[in-house]
């Protein structure tokens, strides 16, 4: 009988290839690392030695070294890529056999590819929510069947006594159409009516402000005029209701400043004598704000309750109320015991609920991108079962040997396993590592995206240890599935088949 620690010195044994002293695939790697490297330090470098800064802008010669320049620099980054994977292959190479270092570096792809992957996709998940977050509250509280939500304030009572809760706020929203001088034709919004004093404790807009302020809702006469809409203005007019305005809806769509007056109308607000009948406001701008969505951007429009529900007609009635809560998660627990309270005359829904079918479409691309990178892994198994069948051939004299000193079959199975275990643990180790630091280099350095498609300026990564433990435990089983069948090959075999043609 074997001992168990000679059983995994044997198995690292035929793991290993002595005679092998070629160390080309690491020299080569070197080497491409270090042009990557001297591309992109010359990148940074070149403006300044070749003093493109003195040349007067828009000349040919800047806008060409411009080009050159960084086509220099995307050459060296991938030249750095491409010397760290030969690197990686050199230093399997020089310790292991060809095939098990392929197997190893098959291993190593299954795992890093699909940790970037998925923390890439968490990154975008958590940016979606933060953006979502920033305008919609975790917890919405509406009244069923569109019926008059008029005590709201006895509601708003019962939530300060809850816990979990951070803030909440009545609002008011509806669908309306703004208008410029510069766009006569006008834009079709969704207006809110908030109180902007509690505004900031439940939703996160006031982060996305990019000029003007909340307090102009409630003291519009702070608000700076605009020069080209004051021009006509008499002295002493009173001063117009604020209104803010998503970034598109500002500065591409409706084409103006803080201070600019902009009309609201509304087309089924008013009652005329034969029955509805638009209603128009005009309001001041009183700032803009970029949530990075574009959907927010250019169909959001705020302004204070009290202006929204004098404009539509709503004294003492809201939409809803918003809630939230300390953290996303407890948002469905507090939805479940607003809703116990109030019965079911009331409509409560959590953030969850409100997105359900997004966050679904989410976690199911998610799932497909795990289960499409598995396969990565899945071929690296394939090349663990060659390899082990191989080497049960090869080392069939061994084999032959070991059991006419007296190895039962389950020794010989432990070592060929142990074989297939090397091969995942090393290559899982790899993989995990250049994983999350990869991970880590993106999320300090970033890699830039176009905003005008993406609506963010770099690539979010987040990463979670549930994905990184379920990438690594999966690509294990694979590769421990894949040493059974020539394990059991292995220990099958018998002595004078091993040493026929000795």
């Amino acid at each position: 009988m074997l001992a168990p620690g000679f059983e995994w010195l044997v198995a690292w044994r035929h793991l290993r290839d002595p005679d092998r002293r070629s160390h080309r695939t690491l020299i080569t790697g070197i080497v491409l690392l270090i042009l990557g490297g001297l591309a992109i330090a010359f990148a940074v470098k070149a403006p300044s030695i070749l003093h493109l800064h003195s040349l007067a802008p828009g000349e040919w010669r800047e806008a060409r070294a411009e080009i050159w320049i960084g086509y220099l620099a995307m050459g060296g980054r991938i030249a750095v890529g491409l010397g760290a994977i030969v690197v990686l292959l050199g230093v399997l190479f020089s310790i292991f056999t060809v095939f098990t270092a392929m197997s190893v570096f098959g291993v190593f792809l299954g795992t890093a590819a699909p940790i970037i992957a998925l923390s890439v996709m968490s990154g975008f998940e958590n940016d979606l929510k933060t953006k979502i977050r920033s305008t919609k509250a975790d917890v919405v509280i509406e009244k069923r069947d569109d019926r008059p939500f008029t005590d709201w304030q006895a509601v708003e009572g019962q939530l300060a006594r809850m816990p979990d809760v951070a803030g909440a706020m009545a609002y008011i929203e509806t669908e309306v159409i703004v208008k410029h001088v510069t766009n006569a034709a006008g834009m079709g919004v969704i207006l809110r009516g908030i109180d902007p004093a509690r505004a900031p404790r439940v939703l996160g807009i006031e982060r996305t402000l990019k000029e003007g302020s909340f307090r102009y809702l409630e003291h519009p006469e702070e608000i700076p005029s605009d020069i080209i809409d004051a021009r006509d203005k008499p002295e002493g007019t009173r001063a117009l209701p604020g209104i803010l305005l998503g970034e598109e809806l500002f500065q591409h769509i409706l084409r103006v400043f803080v201070g600019s007056e902009v009309d609201v109308a509304c087309p089924m607000c008013g009652v005329g004598p034969v029955g509805p009948m638009p209603k128009l406001k005009s309001f001041r701008v009183a700032g803009h704000f970029y949530t990075g969505m574009y959907e927010f951007d250019s169909k959001l429009a705020y302004v204070s309750l009290r202006d929204a529900q004098k404009f539509l007609g709503m004294d003492g009635e809201v939409t809803g109320i918003e809630i939230r809560t300390t953290t996303p998660e407890a948002a469905i627990e507090v939805a479940r015991e607003m809703a116990a309270r109030l019965g079911p005359a009331y409509d409560v829904r959590s953030w969850e609920e409100l997105n359900r079918s997004l966050y679904a479409a989410l976690k199911l691309e998610k799932l497909a991108m795990f289960i499409a990178l598995s396969f990565i892994a899945l071929v690296a198994s394939f090349s663990i079962i060659a390899n082990l069948i191989m080497m049960v051939t090869e080392k069939a004299r061994e084999v032959a040997i070991l059991k006419s000193m007296g190895a039962r079959d389950g020794a010989i199975l432990r070592i060929f396993f142990a074989e297939g275990l090397y091969i995942g643990v090393l290559g899982l180790v790899l993989g995990v590592g250049v994983g999350i630091a990869a991970c880590l280099g993106l999320g300090r350095y970033g890699l830039p995206l176009p905003a005008e498609v993406y609506y963010i300026e770099k690539m979010p990564i987040v990463m979670r240890a549930t994905e990184i433990a379920a990438v690594g435990l999966a690509a294990l089983a694979l590769c421990c599935l894949a040493t059974i069948y020539p394990a059991l090959l292995a220990s099958r075999m018998r002595p004078v088949d091993g040493l026929r043609y000795e």
